[in-house]
């Protein structure tokens, strides 16, 4: 269900806060409803701002996608960036993390950009400038992944990078968008294990 902060509905929003709140019931009704939901009125009433607030910042589907894909990688980004600052690249550092960064994605706060990021991702296939949003941000991810590499004295290509962060994705992806169940918490570190032994 998607629900509201208290302020949230308030009509003196600022006009760059109305623009992270867009962004923000963007994602909700979009890992909610789908592509085929995933309309101005649905963000609108998910905003509480009234009719065409959404249509001011976000004037065309693709802006708003876009609006989304911002919001969901930033996001992401930050969450990945406090699970992988590592003094050390050594196994248990490398599983910790990957369990810490998978778990905390499943979770109520997180949950709904995963399976956002994947509705984008389709829409990326079929919408260049999405894909080209999506690209974008995607290398800025493993920019992040070779940077804490290194810093952790474990140098690493770019190819390194995004082979990894592809495995920890899929991890993900398994725990909330593929298969009847997700995997019983004490798999995870096993297949974590399986991960970081590559690197």
């Amino acid at each position: 269900m998607i629900t509201r902060g208290r302020d949230e509905g308030a009509t003196a929003v600022s006009k760059p806060d109305r623009r992270a709140l867009i962004a923000r019931a963007a994602v909700a009704v979009l890992a909610e409803r789908g592509p085929r939901g995933f309309t101005h009125r649905a963000v609108d009433q998910a905003t509480g701002l009234g009719a065409g607030a959404v249509n001011y910042h976000a004037p065309d589907r693709a802006t708003l996608l876009s609006l989304a894909l911002e919001e969901v990688f930033r996001r992401d980004m930050a969450v990945a960036a406090a699970h992988f600052a590592l003094d050390r690249w050594d196994l248990d550092a490398v599983v910790d993390a990957i369990v810490g960064f998978v778990t905390d994605m499943c979770s109520d706060d997180h949950r709904a950009r995963v399976i956002a990021r994947h509705h984008l991702l389709g829409e990326g296939l079929v919408r260049p400038e999405i894909k080209a949003v999506f690209d974008r941000q995607l290398a800025a991810f493993v920019a992040l992944i070779v940077d804490k590499m290194t810093e952790a004295g474990y140098p690493a290509t770019t190819a390194s990078a995004e082979l990894f962060a592809m495995s920890v994705d899929g991890l993900l992806t398994r725990q909330v968008v593929v298969g009847l169940e997700p995997l019983p918490p004490e798999e995870i570190p096993r297949i974590a294990t399986l991960i970081a032994r590559r690197w």
